[in-house]
């Protein structure tokens, strides 16, 4: 467990609570991670804590009814990993983003989307 300041958040390591296919989920102020989480990962998830404070809590119901607010979410995060990641890892990320979300865009939307 790891109190974090920039965002305020909750960093959980676990194997339990994370949907299957994923390795992080964020609830709120509160990030769930799969242990051996890399670093790029992590900066994914607290993307979605920063969200949350900067959203004021809604960002998960728009997240939940809006496939616009999904797609302007999930993008931020995926951008701000692969800052860290870097762009070897835009390919695999672009195939992420256009799979696991419902988002109806192909892998080279995403991945255009991505690297703009």
């Amino acid at each position: 467990m790891k109190l974090c300041l920039r965002p305020l958040c909750l960093v959980l390591q676990t194997q339990h609570l994370i949907p299957a296919g994923f390795d992080g989920y964020t609830v709120g102020p509160v990030v769930l991670v799969r242990p051996g989480t890399s670093a790029a990962l992590l900066v994914h998830e607290q993307t979605h804590a920063r969200q949350f404070w900067r959203c004021l809590g809604f960002n998960g119901l728009l997240y939940q009814v809006s496939r616009r607010w999904r797609l302007r979410l999930e993008l931020e995060a995926y951008r701000a990993q692969l800052a860290v990641a870097g762009p070897p890892a835009a390919l695999q990320l672009s195939a992420a983003l256009a799979s696991q979300y419902d988002l109806d865009i192909t892998q080279e939307e995403a991945y255009r989307l991505l690297t703009a």
